[in-house]
């Protein structure tokens, strides 16, 4: 399996769209994934919205890419919530300033990779830890809740 990678930036948008940009491009910048990563999960974006209405609002934009490098996810935690349509119901926004911009090698480990964060992400105590911890403490968080859930 490729190992996983695990990055964390703050940072300010005004949009959804700045917001995935940033965390795309700090993706890309890492050597994860090519330059047009952060177009196209923007574009996808636009069709299939990744607000997820957990307790504490996040949203999880990625796209199909067969340049990625490495399974990763840029964790961005914004200064101010921004607006994105609602996964569940793109007639619905919501605003958060947590976004996890996820980028999976392959379908198969696309399936496990997204099943372990949303598990994390239905845990309130994740969520608020996220928000809460030095951004240089959340990579090895997000290692070790994502990790220890296929070991489970």
């Amino acid at each position: 399996m490729t190992e996983n990678k695990y990055i964390a930036i703050a940072g300010s948008a005004k949009t959804s769209e700045e917001a995935i940009a940033l965390s795309a491009n700090t993706l890309y910048k890492a050597g994860l994934v090519d330059r047009n990563f952060a177009h196209n999960c923007i574009i996808r974006e636009r069709e299939y919205p990744t607000g997820l209405p957990c307790e504490i609002p996040v949203a999880i934009p990625h796209c199909k890419d067969e340049k990625v490098v490495s399974n990763s996810i840029c964790f961005l935690r914004l200064s101010q919530t921004v607006s994105f349509r609602r996964m569940d119901d793109e007639r619905e926004e919501l605003y958060t300033d947590m976004i996890f911009n996820i980028a999976i090698r392959d379908a198969e480990q696309h399936i496990s990779f997204l099943r372990n964060l949303m598990r994390a992400l239905a845990n309130r105590q994740f969520l608020s830890m996220c928000r809460s911890l030095a951004i240089q403490e959340i990579p090895a968080y997000l290692e070790k809740i994502i990790e220890a859930a296929d070991e489970n």
